[in-house]
């Protein structure tokens, strides 16, 4: 029954958008997998002349209908949106025809490998233990931040691999996307009763955007766990940001525990990373998965 409503949902939609667009704007729609997030209803609203059209889902649209807004209301602040946001070029000024300026502009996410097997099929990545670091153009204007995903296709066009898109992001990514580091103070949820020798940080880029790459920073873990002393347990918060926290002899299925729950309770599907324990060992051991253990 809920499927059903659903569905009505999409097919309005669709009627709503034909409907109202204006005369020159080309409208598709279709079914995308996105990042931890399969089948999903899409529409794209390209203008002539546009370097970029937004991509909308009708599935991030059904509560507001739920909630009483018309289909025809939704429809038309989308073609609108479309309209006032028409972008003549990609933010930045980052001309993708061009390599060289495509190499200054590249940076990384990670995203969970073992749920986007369909998503990554057409990207290129290096996968690391259970994970997938993405390469990406990263755009910076007045607009806002954003990115975009490499996917195979442009490699042939550049004349490059995939591996050395990969090697200029891992050593690009720190120059534009800034890591950052600090302490949580006030969270004691991984603290023995006995024990307050635990330290926990935040570990993310300067915009909180796609921050978890920063683990894979050369050199970045390994300057922390050496200023620190210690180890480190390496917790997926999301995709935006990892927790570290020292490592003083914690029980890991202790803390896979708390990533479930923190998973379930607390992370938006779109930015879930994985249910999963890491390890970062500061002689020689550097990044592992601990937990839950490969079958």
């Amino acid at each position: 029954m809920k499927t059903d409503k659903k569905n009505r949902f999409y097919d309005e939609m669709k009627k709503c958008l034909m409907t109202l667009r204006p005369e020159e704007m080309e409208i598709s729609f279709g079914r995308i997998n996105k990042q931890n997030r399969k089948g999903l209803h899409s529409c794209t609203l390209q203008l002539p002349g546009a370097a970029a059209a937004p991509t909308f889902y009708f599935e991030d649209l059904y509560e507001a209908y739920l909630n009483g807004t018309a289909a025809e209301d939704i429809a038309e602040s989308l073609i609108n949106y479309a309209r006032e946001n028409n972008l003549d070029a990609i933010p930045g000024n980052i001309d993708i025809d061009d390599y060289e300026c495509v190499k200054k502009n590249l940076g990384l996410v990670v995203i969970g490998e073992e749920n986007n097997r369909e998503y990554l099929k057409e990207m290129i990545y290096r996968k690391i233990e259970d994970l997938a670091l993405i390469p990406i153009i990263f755009t910076n204007d007045r607009h806002g931040t954003g990115c975009i995903k490499i996917r195979e296709g442009f490699l042939k066009y550049w004349g490059v691999t995939a591996n050395e898109v990969i090697e200029e992001a891992i050593l690009n990514a720190p120059k534009i996307l800034p890591p950052t580091f600090r302490q949580l103070n006030d969270i004691l949820c991984c603290r023995h009763e006995d024990d307050n020798d635990d330290e926990l940080f935040v570990i993310s880029n300067s915009y909180y955007a796609g921050g978890a790459a920063v683990a894979f920073y050369p050199g970045f873990l390994d300057c922390i766990g050496k200023a620190l002393g210690k180890d480190l347990f390496i917790l997926p918060s999301s995709v935006n940001e990892l927790i570290l926290v020292t490592d003083s002899g914690q029980d890991p299925e202790v803390l896979l525990q708390i990533v479930k729950e923190v998973n379930r309770t607390q992370v938006e599907p779109g930015d879930f990373l994985t249910d999963a324990v890491y390890h970062y060992g500061r002689n020689g051991e550097g990044f592992q998965k601990l937990l839950p253990a490969r079958n």
